[in-house]
């Protein structure tokens, strides 16, 4: 959680990467939960023209608020990987987002993926920090076996995956279905339990 200069806390805040391909239900069901709860949530593009909308998966157009080349030494408390195959591989290829996602997770941040985005995970931290490979994670039943043995476990059984290791702190899920549910567990771990309760109520999640 942020303080500001007077010494009250401000919201917290989250950054989420797209790309041309992210999956459309998995960005805005995400980011709308957590704007809901009072979460700073801006998207950032990955892109390397930041002029345009994105693109989504399914032909929705979203124009993001950030462009990964402005975000550099900023601090969030969550950074946050949609899933889409093509935006997925987008994020994964990208440097500086990998740069940025491990600054986050030594620095016991949030990190979250949904559905193909823990392939970003273990794409930027698999080498770079052993921990990550600590973790229980959940992921789209398609790319498990591109995950195998990257992480601890990989439990398709379960919609949404916490996982706290040595305090590096992994949230993943499994798909668009799951996208209310992922947005609710990152919104409780920013805010608290009643904050999400009252936007999943509201919700009728």
């Amino acid at each position: 959680m942020c303080v500001s200069m007077s010494g009250s806390k401000a919201a917290a805040a989250a950054l989420v990467f797209v790309a041309n391909g992210s999956e459309d239900t998995e960005v805005v069901a995400t980011v709308d939960i957590l704007r809901r709860g009072g979460i700073d949530v801006k998207l950032c593009s990955v892109e390397k023209n930041d002029k345009k909308p994105l693109t989504c998966a399914n032909n929705i157009q979203i124009l993001p608020d950030l462009h990964i080349d402005d975000v550099q030494g900023q601090q969030f408390d969550a950074i946050i990987i949609p899933g889409g195959n093509k935006g997925t591989e987008t994020i994964a290829s990208c440097k500086q987002a990998g740069a940025i996602l491990l600054d986050h997770y030594k620095t016991n941040k949030i990190v979250a993926a949904i559905c193909a985005g823990p392939l970003a995970l273990s794409t930027h931290l698999y080498d770079a920090d052993k921990n990550i490979r600590k973790h229980d994670i959940t992921c789209y039943p398609d790319v498990a076996n591109s995950l195998k043995n990257k992480f601890k476990s990989i439990n398709l059984n379960e919609r949404v995956v916490e996982s706290i290791v040595n305090n590096h702190h992994v949230i993943t899920s499994q798909g668009p279905a799951t996208a209310i549910e992922f947005g609710l567990k990152i919104l409780s771990r920013l805010t608290d339990d009643k904050k999400a309760e009252e936007i999943r109520k509201k919700v009728l999640a």
